[in-house]
């Protein structure tokens, strides 16, 4: 089909005047890598030609996914208005029509602003990958993290990216001194230039390990830090923030070779660390158990290979249940 006719079909898409057999034909066509950009640059092309909002970009792009499996059409909701003073005024439930039909007509126009203005690099359960970013910036993910890069390029003032998870940055100097900025959930932000250091951003704190160069972290409560090459950096969810000086390098980089790094660290500890690596669920009800601690180097791809050493160190069996795994000390006779 020639382009300047499939460019006029997704825009009908985008209008809600796609039929059924259109639909079909689109949900194909972005099933190929190589239409990808071109779709999201018609997007960004049909976007600048409407009003903005500000509304819920992923309640958006579900929306589009569930209209992609619809097999019928939708037809026009016309929504008629009564000049009725008395009901606008007396009765609440038309408000909230008015609000309603206001929400859907933002969603509309607002449909993907993240998928347009960002692309994500996301890694599963286990797996590791290595980005490198348009001005040479090199990204490694661990498993189970979500990078957010611009997708149009880095602007002239700062180069900003979202992190969920954990990776390590390799920041590439810009002959203009360019900002380097990551960004993370609650308010947090890691601001460098020129340098090298890990990131770890996940529901239970943050950490930051600098491996040279220089970095600035902001924290949620507007504190600002200033960290050196073998500082490491906790903070925790309440905002408290624990630094540490000349901290040895391997405990935060491990991961990239799928090692695990135990300093006299935890069971209950190992279990979590399980869990945000392979995305399984480890459960210890034995209370001496979990406070059991650990100290060594052990390379583990998957969970199973970790859960058959800690049961050969411990003499611990494994209980593979339906939705989590038990550890349990064996029971001498």
């Amino acid at each position: 089909m020639k382009p300047s006719l499939t460019k006029h079909i997704i825009f009908d898409f985008f209008d809600g005047k796609a039929t059924a057999i259109q639909r079909k034909y689109i949900e194909a066509w972005i099933g190929d890598e190589v239409n990808q950009e071109l779709y999201y640059q018609y997007l960004d092309e049909w976007e600048s030609q409407r009003p903005q909002f500000a509304v819920d970009s992923e309640q958006a792009f579900g929306a589009f996914q569930q209209i992609l499996q619809e097999t019928q059409p939708r037809p026009p909701q016309p929504v008629v208005v009564k000049s009725n003073p008395a009901f606008w005024t007396n009765n609440r439930l038309g408000w909230s029509i008015a609000a309603s039909v206001l929400v859907v007509s933002m969603l509309g126009a607002y449909l993907f602003r993240v998928q347009i203005q960002y692309k994500t690099y996301r890694t599963a359960y286990g797996q590791t990958a290595v980005y490198q970013l348009s001005d040479g910036t090199t990204v490694t993910l661990n498993a189970n993290s979500l990078l957010r890069v611009p997708r149009f390029g880095f602007g002239t003032d700062t180069r900003e990216v979202f992190l969920e998870g954990e990776g390590e940055f390799a920041v590439t100097h810009t002959e203009n001194n360019q900002r380097f900025v990551v960004r993370t959930a609650d308010k947090f932000q890691v601001e460098v230039l020129g340098t090298e250091f890990v990131v770890y951003a996940r529901k239970r704190g943050k950490r930051v390990f600098l491996t040279k160069g220089k970095v600035k972290l902001e924290l949620a409560q507007g504190q600002q830090l200033y960290m050196k090459p073998g500082n490491v950096v906790t903070v925790a969810n309440s905002g408290r923030y624990q630094l540490r000086q000349l901290a040895p390098a391997r405990p935060f980089v491990a991961w990239k070779e799928h090692w695990f790094y135990f300093d006299n660290t935890p069971v209950s500890e190992i279990a979590i660390q399980i869990q945000e690596r392979f995305g399984v669920s480890v459960v210890i009800p034995e209370t001496e158990l979990a406070q059991k601690r650990i100290a060594g180097n052990f390379k583990a791809e998957k969970a199973d290979d970790l859960l058959e050493i800690l049961a050969e160190l411990l003499k611990l069996t494994v209980v593979k249940n339906r939705n989590h795994i038990e550890l349990r000390t064996i029971k001498q006779a």
